[in-house]
């Protein structure tokens, strides 16, 4: 998994928790306790990963995201 996927995982992440938040009728929290529950959620939902990977890659294949760079290394 790239860093590409893993941020899309977490975007799910956060999204599912906030949305439950909404969903018990709070507030939101501040975004540092909201990270937190995210992460904790992705933790436990490592289908998330996996969907995120498949979108990942559904959106470089239409075109709507660029690919990974390839990245040269530096001789010095």
């Amino acid at each position: 998994m790239n860093g590409s996927e893993f941020a899309l995982a977490r975007y799910y992440a956060l999204q599912a928790v906030k949305q439950q938040w909404k969903d018990r009728g709070k507030r939101l929290p501040e975004f540092g306790e909201l990270r937190r529950e995210a992460n904790d959620y992705l933790d436990n939902h490592p289908e998330l990963i996996e969907f995120a990977t498949e979108r990942y890659r559904s959106l470089v294949a239409s075109g709507r995201l660029r690919p990974p760079r390839k990245l040269k290394l530096c001789r010095t």
